[in-house]
């Protein structure tokens, strides 16, 4: 008597799965030859899927790329869902920075966009820095009013911070920075802590401008002359 072979199919899939799957599969990829090398071809096999799945939910690779970086971009995130409330503006600040240290340490495909935007302009590469910097504007424009007529271009000052960040974390493992491993326990621990001093510099040295043009203000208003007061306050 003859037995009969039953194959054994496959569950179907989801849409929710199938592209989930193909995230899965993208992150395969990515890990293993950096998104420069990443293919149509590489992604459909990995997925388990038809081209015509795949061109259902995407136009063209890019397409795909372009929901995959907003995935794991650190800015493209929730922040303003993720940070605490009734922190002072120092305080939001710091959290903002540190976590950015914090989940760009742990997040290997965020440390893959980075690298893959230096090495690769492209339209994609484009749009994700754009984006980025489309949600980091509210961020820059409250930090704008708090250091307005402080002397400190903040928006500058910030930008070498989180490009500080970017930077000793994307090296960490060519070599020390400064004579500092910011790939051991240690170093990230120095990082957190510089970048929480770092902050405080900031708005310690607005409070201190602040500080003299009152002092200056009052002075005038006593009836010390312009001239008299310039010389002695320098204000930035």
């Amino acid at each position: 008597m003859s037995e009969e072979i039953k194959k054994t199919r496959r569950p179907r899939r989801t849409k929710k799965g199938v592209e989930q799957d193909v995230l899965d599969a993208v992150t395969s990829v990515i890990e293993e030859v950096g998104f420069t090398k990443v293919t149509l071809k590489e992604i459909i096999q990995r997925a388990k899927i038809e081209a015509s799945v795949f061109y259902r939910r995407y136009n063209k690779l890019d397409d795909l790329f372009d929901d995959y970086t907003r995935k794991y971009d650190y800015w493209f995130g929730s922040v303003s869902i993720m940070i605490p409330k009734n922190l002072n503006d120092e305080e939001a600040f710091k959290w903002i920075i540190q976590n950015l240290a914090k989940e760009l340490y742990k997040n290997k495909i965020m440390q893959k966009i980075l690298i893959w935007e230096l090495c690769d302009e492209n339209p994609v590469t484009r749009r994700t820095a754009v984006q980025r910097e489309t949600l980091n504007t509210s961020l820059i424009q409250l930090l704008e009013q708090r250091f307005a007529g402080s002397g400190l271009d903040i928006n500058v000052l910030t930008a070498l911070t989180i490009s500080g960040v970017y930077y000793l974390i994307l090296h960490q493992h060519i070599s020390k920075f400064c004579d500092v491993d910011f790939s051991t326990r240690e170093g990230k621990k120095r990082l957190d802590k510089s970048l929480d001093q770092l902050v405080s510099l900031f708005f310690s040295e607005a409070k201190h401008q602040q500080e003299k043009r009152n002092i200056a203000q009052r002075l005038l208003d006593a009836g010390v002359s312009q001239d008299v007061i310039d010389m002695c306050i320098e204000l930035k």
